[in-house]
């Protein structure tokens, strides 16, 4: 549990069982892609375990501060949140965004992550690389680098705890999917990740710190509730995004973007344009327009919604390439769905 020195929290509820990639393609039918500013991006359906789009999804690039999302799940599997860190001095000396650590504090685990991950704070990510990697910043590198390889991120490597840049400190956007999918297995980051504003311990004078998050998305743009932003000279603009709308999950990846928030944006309104996987189930209920009479028909759905529906190509039509156009849920969670919802497929 995070530790009790919160005073006010903003947290989004709901925890999703996520799928593990790599993951299918699938070819859409939804309005163009967008022309975003992001050489290098993907967008995912969570729900459904596929790919929707990617561009130079596999190039290498710097990472920046998304990196941070590694070192979270590194502290969090080796280390209590309520254990408590001395900051060392050269944490304070950090350069870039930093939470204003001072050298000798007090400060538990559980704050010292809402400090990185909120804030963004470099001096926060060092020190607790230092604490949890046996006051070795190096040794904890190599264990961001081994949980990486457990992931299957074949074009990552991690330089450091924070993202600052380095010639040996990059990713792709696939792997940085990879590893969003990866970070939402643990409750203490998708919590964390949805704070927007946080009142932290004061300072050794007494001076208030708080902290608002780097992703200005989170609270003010529907179904944001998450992960992390970054921003260097070599990376540019970075975004991880978790979107929940409508009972549907979208992961959004962009890298070396000029507006990360903009081109998010654009990929979570493209995303949801196009069909989910309920939808072409949800078919099944409904006849083409002017056409014979439909089956009994799911109750609770808006009148946009059943001409949405409506217009869709029947799953038999011939119209869809089902070995292309969409795959199969691979989660039980969407299986369990599609037997209460269309309870005449049957089991098989």
């Amino acid at each position: 549990m995070i530790a009790s020195s919160l005073v006010s929290v903003a947290l989004t509820a709901s925890l999703l069982a996520l799928p593990a990639i790599p993951a299918p393609v699938v070819t859409t039918d939804a309005l163009p892609i967008p022309n975003i500013t992001a050489d290098r991006w993907i967008a995912y359906d969570a729900d459904a375990g596929v790919v929707l789009a990617s561009w130079n999804a596999n190039d290498r690039a710097s990472m920046a501060s998304v990196t941070k999302v590694m070192t979270a799940i590194i502290v969090i599997e080796n280390a209590d949140l309520n254990e408590v860190v001395t900051v060392p001095s050269f944490a304070t000396n950090s350069r870039g965004s930093v939470a204003g650590l001072v050298t000798g504090e007090e400060w538990t685990v559980g704050d010292l992550l809402i400090a990185m991950l909120v804030r963004s704070g470099n001096d926060a990510a060092l020190t607790l690389g230092w604490y949890v990697g046996g006051e070795s910043v190096s040794t904890f590198v190599d264990m961001m680098n081994a949980k990486a390889r457990s992931f299957g991120m074949k074009n990552t490597h991690f330089a450091n705890p924070n993202g600052l840049d380095n010639e040996e400190h990059y990713s792709t956007a696939t792997d940085l999917l990879t590893l969003i999918i990866e970070s939402q297995k643990y409750p203490d980051i998708q919590r964390i990740g949805r704070i927007k504003l946080v009142s932290m311990p004061a300072g050794p004078n007494g001076e208030s710190r708080t902290f608002t998050n780097t992703n200005k998305l989170l609270g003010a743009y529907p179904g944001v509730v998450g992960l992390k932003t970054g921003d260097t000279p070599w990376a540019d603009k970075v975004l991880l995004g978790v979107t929940e709308r409508a009972g549907r999950t979208i992961y959004t990846v962009v890298m070396h973007s000029d507006d990360h928030f903009s081109d998010t944006r654009e990929l979570i309104d493209w995303a949801y344009s196009t069909y989910s996987i309920q939808d072409r189930w949800m078919r099944a209920f409904y006849s083409e327009e002017g056409g014979g009479g439909a089956g009994s028909t799911p109750p609770d759905l808006s009148e946009s919604h059943e001409r949405r529906l409506r217009a869709m190509p029947r799953l038999d039509s011939g119209q869809w390439n089902t070995s292309t156009a969409f795959d199969l849920p691979k989660s039980e969670s969407i299986a369990r769905w599609i037997r209460e919802a269309l309870p005449s497929a049957g089991e098989g």
